[in-house]
């Protein structure tokens, strides 16, 4: 992708999840999209066919995809927990992160799934109108209260993985990467 990728996703209307985190990270390195996206299209095949089905059973079955074997892992610290190209390399990343995978996953089989947080953690979240049925993406059990859910967009989840590459990279003592995370961070829209 062109270093322009993310300021042109970022300026128009809210892009899929994936387009706009794997563009974020190919703004700081070399990122294969193709192969990204080829992995995100392998795991929404067990999903396909479930859109128009019973969504207890695809917030089920969404759920096997983060924890079959094997499975994903919540991890907080490291920068690489922040690029979607290397969670899904490695099965291992932040929650925020893990969540925008379950949720593009999701999203490619046709289901109507969004990242939502709460105080407690991330989530994949599926809903009917009348119930939620939620992934959990922080992988810690913790229940979330269902009034503190909150819906992100790519926008949103974009500004959150900037301001850990922010910190992360400050702590790191990189202060050239941490000014690029937050210039890019200035080009997302205000709401």
């Amino acid at each position: 992708m062109d270093g322009d990728g993310f300021t042109r996703l970022a300026s128009g209307g809210c892009p899929p999840l994936a387009d706009l985190l794997l563009a974020l990270a190919a703004e700081f390195r070399d990122v294969d999209i193709e192969a990204a996206d080829a992995r995100l299209d392998e795991l929404a095949l067990p999903l396909f066919g479930l859109a128009n089905g019973e969504l207890r059973i695809a917030a089920c079955r969404l759920a096997e995809v983060l924890d079959t074997e094997p499975g994903f892992y919540a991890e907080r610290v490291s920068v690489a927990g922040l690029w979607l190209d290397r969670v899904l390399e490695t099965r291992s990343g932040h929650p925020m992160v893990l969540a925008a995978v379950a949720t593009e996953v999701g999203r490619r089989a046709g289901l109507a799934v969004h990242v939502l947080s709460a105080p407690t953690g991330w989530y994949a979240g599926l809903g009917d109108g009348d119930r939620l049925w939620l992934v959990d993406a922080t992988m810690d059990g913790t229940r979330a209260d269902p009034w503190s859910l909150r819906r992100h967009c790519a926008h949103e989840l974009a500004f959150a993985a900037l301001l850990g590459l922010s910190e992360r990279y400050e702590r790191a003592g990189d202060a050239r990467a941490a000014g690029r995370a937050a210039l890019l961070r200035s080009r997302l829209p205000l709401r």
